[in-house]
């Protein structure tokens, strides 16, 4: 019994996953799939236009078991834009087809989560501006009419900032 393998019988043909049997034949359709999510990850801001693209990222593209019926596009969207999104999911569903030139998503999944601005979209810090001088007595004068301290210093805010943009 010592001449004996400690293996006496090993098993060739035992049970492989799916992905092993298959990678070969599924790797470039899961790159291609990567890149179309790329494209949408990047082109975002293009796709669904100024309105949408601060409160919206897309998170992932889930596909189901049949091949060429679109995918669903997990969308992040910020709580106050939901609603908005949900009415305007079949044209940007429409807007996405239209900018690959064929049927990507199918339909939108929406997750409501708290979305940062990307650093180009980051609002620039305002700097205080001193108003000049003609624009300071400009706004006194507005102002001297006003008797109530509390509405006089708001409106002066309110002037200031005006004034500053314009």
């Amino acid at each position: 019994m010592a001449d004996q393998p400690e293996k006496p019988f090993q098993r060739y043909n035992a049970p492989r996953g799916l992905n092993v049997a298959l990678g070969r034949l599924t790797k470039p359709l899961v790159k291609q799939r990567g890149a179309v999510f790329g494209d949408i990850l990047s082109r975002w801001p293009e796709i669904v236009g100024p309105l949408l693209s601060p409160d919206t990222q897309p998170e992932r593209l889930i596909y189901g078991a049949r091949d060429g019926h679109g995918a669903t596009l997990e969308v992040g969207v910020n709580g106050a834009q939901a609603l908005e999104l949900q009415h305007l999911a079949p044209l940007v569903i429409e807007r996405i087809n239209s900018y690959f030139g064929y049927r990507v998503v199918a339909g939108l999944k929406l997750k409501q989560m708290p979305i940062r601005p990307k650093p180009s979209q980051a609002r620039p810090s305002r700097i205080p501006q001193r108003l000049g001088p003609e624009e300071a007595a400009r706004l006194a004068e507005l102002l001297s009419a006003i008797e109530d301290k509390n509405l006089r210093q708001a409106l002066e805010t309110l002037g200031r900032s005006l004034l500053k943009q314009g």
